[in-house]
């Protein structure tokens, strides 16, 4: 088993086109390859959507997508054409059930769209082998946000129906989003299209996350911080579930940069 957590910045795969965007592709790359070496045969990727697969009419906290395939992105992703994803609906399903049994309520979604959260790390880390994915949202935008210790135990839920579908499938657990980062908010200054208004927040993630210190990082996610870190640093919920899914491997690579609000990390066997 092997696990991920990376940035999904829409303008990324663009970016990573050009001559400038070297250092975006080796960073991903740098990821990918701890992927690729553990040979997954599914990538559950947990993720938060941007009011775009979901709205304010019926909007989850948390919810498993078990359909046969999703397309995307939703919303425009320059450099990447809208396209069909495979789900391993089979795996999709005993999760829900799994996630029930353990007294989570996750919405059960049959048939969905995914936007740049989904579309952005698959691009990088899906390309070499496309393999087929199981979605898993959880809320990093629409206040009440999943308590942070319940995102760790809902990892734990998915690591354990991953065990009990089948000692012969491979999955790998990744998680998407950033942990400061404001868009369309007051903290974006002007001319510029994002801020990352808790530099200093994003670090002390990275610092957990070096040393394991997981079950202290939910401890210290607190609403106020995250509204604080940006109308999206709520996308560190996704993490902590993959966190909490990734239990007992080991930290195998961690790049982050000092003022950035996302980091690049991989976690094996």
């Amino acid at each position: 088993m092997a696990a991920a957590g990376v940035p999904h910045t829409p303008a990324f795969p663009e970016l990573a086109n050009r001559p400038e965007g070297t250092d975006i592709r080796e960073r991903y790359a740098a990821v990918a390859h701890v992927l690729d070496a553990a040979r997954p045969d599914v990538l559950c990727v947990f993720t938060s959507d941007h009011i775009n697969t979901f709205f304010l009419d019926n909007w989850p906290n948390l919810a498993v997508i078990a359909a046969d395939e999703v397309s995307g992105p939703l919303d425009e992703v320059p450099g990447v054409a809208r396209t069909r994803i495979p789900v391993h609906a089979d795996l999709a399903a005993h999760l829900y059930e799994t996630c029930v049994r353990r007294d989570f309520d996750p919405a059960l979604v049959l048939d969905a769209a995914v936007d740049h959260s989904v579309v952005v790390p698959l691009h990088f880390l899906n390309a070499n082998r496309p393999l087929p994915i199981v979605p898993i949202h959880v809320n990093g935008m629409i206040a009440p946000l999943p308590g942070p210790r319940r995102c760790l135990q809902l990892g734990a839920a998915v690591a354990d129906g991953i065990r009990t579908f089948s000692p012969r499938l491979r999955v790998a657990v990744v998680a998407s989003g950033s942990f400061s980062l404001e868009v369309g908010g007051p903290a974006v200054h002007a001319g510029a299209t994002y801020g990352v208004p808790r530099p200093d927040w994003a670090a002390r993630v990275l610092s957990h996350l070096r040393y394991g210190r997981h079950a202290a990082l939910a401890a210290e996610t607190t609403p106020r911080l995250l509204a604080e870190a940006g109308t999206v640093a709520g996308e560190l919920l996704s993490w902590l579930g993959m966190l909490g899914a990734a239990e007992g491997l080991k930290l195998a690579h961690l790049d982050y940069r000092e003022g950035e609000g996302h980091g690049f990390v991989a976690w094996r066997e």
